[in-house]
């Protein structure tokens, strides 16, 4: 698979784990993590995960070097 069908396929996995279906597995408020009631840990952390996959494909795609 090339870059772009990967970066697909994670942008739609982190998706479907923050809204349905993934929402109803998390939709609870314990456990408490960090303070935080579960569901909103959940979409945190799937931001974060979101975050590095894109980051990851980005630094892969232009080798770390910046273009302006």
């Amino acid at each position: 698979m090339n870059t772009n069908r990967w970066v697909g396929l994670h942008f739609v996995l982190c998706t479907l784990a923050m809204i349905w279906p993934g929402a109803l597995i998390a939709n609870r408020v314990e456990p408490m993590i960090l303070g935080l009631p579960f569901l909103f840990f959940w979409y945190i952390l799937w931001m974060f995960l979101l975050f590095a996959g894109l980051l990851a494909a980005f630094i892969k795609q232009y080798g770390g070097q910046r273009h302006v």
